[in-house]
């Protein structure tokens, strides 16, 4: 039994509330508004705070952030009408940990106060420092990610993380799960594009032995093997219509039923999802599920291309070699920074170990790098190879390069500091790049 505040200046909603964590014998107390929630909290601390984020006089927003200064490890759980992904996001931003939509079921309530009540305290600042070190790379857009990597690590509500295949979605969610307070349950890990339709239910749900043909013993499905933890479903758009509506009815009520089993076993998961396509596109096409999609969405963000953050592009290179390694020659990088990474970060990593094992122990240079070359599609072409007589047309990196430099000098009238960001490098690069054009240009 657990000490509740539920704060809601509805008194139809938060009698609801009250009558169904009662039910389960906990103790509630309720509050009007953000103000009386405070002072009920000063008369006694609570276990557990329920807040609706629309009140008069103190919302639930400033709720959040003061009961945060106040008291930082008591567990909030916001409920609004609104599900906005904004709002969503306001919410976690001020720490609530988990985010329930009115009106919210009997067991989606029950579900969301047992996993607020029963994890560990938060990770430690280690721990989270730890995980966002896995996530590598300085861009503007890195930062935005490792920030919201951070603020879903303090809720367990579901996550939606949208991106080009290889862009680091499994590499994201685990370091949410490493940072939560979740971190030391299972990560269960699955591409949905690799389970076969007609095997969905035994390898999701288990099977009961005897159940089917080949069914010698019984078998833990994926869902209880996951549960008390997180569940990741990579390329979620690849499962079946039919099978969504089946994942959605466990993530709506928390039970499973093996294959050929009469017995349904209660499972907390905290659900990860990854599609490599706007979400919403897939709706239209009938490939995603829309109440699924909204589900899943507890806090969503989208990761980038590599060739929209080229800059990060020397620091994931660098973290793909051995330690000691000496690293990269200046052309090495400049070859690096100017491929179109159509596979992402996962061709980068690719590449940089193969290139490594050709380089041994000496500094990866340019004819050591297998890239994409323009000779079709499907064709590579080492660099070395390239140093044959190129056809006409085709113009040398280097030339390239200084003429993207010369322009962006020119947009910003000179101002290279204006010019180094448009150019999405820092300002030592571009003069080191500046008196590398000079003396090449004393030397012609």
């Amino acid at each position: 039994m657990a000490s509740i505040l539920v704060v809601d200046d509805n008194t139809s909603s938060a009698k609801y509330m009250q009558l169904v964590l009662t039910g389960e014998g906990h103790e509630v107390r309720t509050a009007e508004n953000g103000l009386e929630g405070l002072l009920a909290l000063e008369a006694r601390l609570a276990d557990l705070v329920i807040t609706d984020l629309q009140m008069p006089e103190l919302d639930g927003m400033e709720l959040l952030a003061r009961v945060g200064q106040r008291w930082p490890d008591l567990p909030v759980i916001a409920v609004s009408v609104q599900e906005e992904v904004e709002t969503v996001v306001a919410a976690v931003r001020q720490g609530a940990l988990n985010y329930l939509l009115k009106p919210a079921t009997p067991e989606n309530i029950l579900q969301a106060v047992d996993k607020a009540l029963v994890q560990r305290p938060a990770a430690t600042e280690a721990a989270t420092g730890a995980a966002l070190s896995t996530i590598r790379g300085k861009s503007r857009a890195m930062v935005e990610v490792r920030h919201l990597v951070a603020l879903a690590a303090r809720t367990d509500v579901n996550i939606l993380i949208t991106g080009q295949t290889g862009t680091g979605k499994e590499v994201v969610s685990r370091a949410i799960h490493s940072a939560s307070k979740l971190a030391e349950r299972p990560f269960v890990a699955h591409n949905c594009a690799a389970t076969p339709p007609e095997l969905f239910e035994s390898h999701f749900f288990g099977h009961k032995k005897g159940s089917f043909t080949g069914a010698t013993q019984d078998r833990t499905g994926l869902l209880e093997a996951a549960d008390g933890g997180v569940f990741f479903l990579d390329e979620l758009s690849s499962m079946p219509i039919e099978h969504q509506a089946k994942l959605l009815r466990v993530i709506d009520d928390g039970e499973v039923v093996r294959v050929g089993d009469s017995v349904s076993r209660r499972v907390s998961v905290r659900f990860f999802a990854a599609v490599n396509r706007p979400p919403e596109a897939m709706i239209r096409s009938g490939e995603l599920r829309e109440d699924l999609y909204y589900r899943l969405r507890g806090v969503e963000f989208t990761l980038p291309p590599l060739n929209e953050r080229r800059e990060d592009i020397p620091e994931l290179a660098a973290g793909f070699l051995d330690e000691g390694h000496p690293g990269f020659t200046n052309a090495a990088l400049t070859a690096l920074a100017a491929h179109d990474w159509r596979g992402n970060v996962r061709e980068l990593k690719n590449v940089v170990q193969s290139a490594r094992s050709f380089a041994g122990d000496e500094r990866v240079d340019v004819p050591h790098l297998e890239l994409s070359w323009p000779g079709g599609p499907g064709t590579t072409r080492s660099a070395a190879e390239s140093a044959t007589p190129v056809p006409p047309t085709l113009r040398t990196l280097r030339a390239i390069e200084e003429d993207a430099i010369r322009q962006a000098l020119a947009a910003c009238d000179g101002n290279q500091s204006l010019a180094a960001r448009a150019l999405g490098i820092d300002r030592s690069t571009l003069r080191r790049k500046l008196g590398a054009m000079n003396e090449r240009g004393e030397s012609d």
